[in-house]
């Protein structure tokens, strides 16, 4: 499912896998759900924590 992608993953790549909105997205991030790193104005979601958080739920 994620061979695809590469190891870390931008809001849209992550919008895209769950098929949720960017909002969700960052409600997530926002409250710790989903853990990802801001560099510059972006998040940046490293593929492992993706799969910790689809593990989880």
């Amino acid at each position: 499912m994620l061979s695809e992608y590469p190891d870390i993953l931008t809001t849209e790549d992550v919008c895209s896998l769950l098929k949720v909105s960017k909002y969700t997205i960052y409600k997530l991030i926002r409250t710790k759900q989903l853990k990802a790193k801001k560099v510059a104005q972006h998040y940046r979601i490293q593929k492992a924590e993706l799969i910790n958080y689809i593990n989880a739920i």
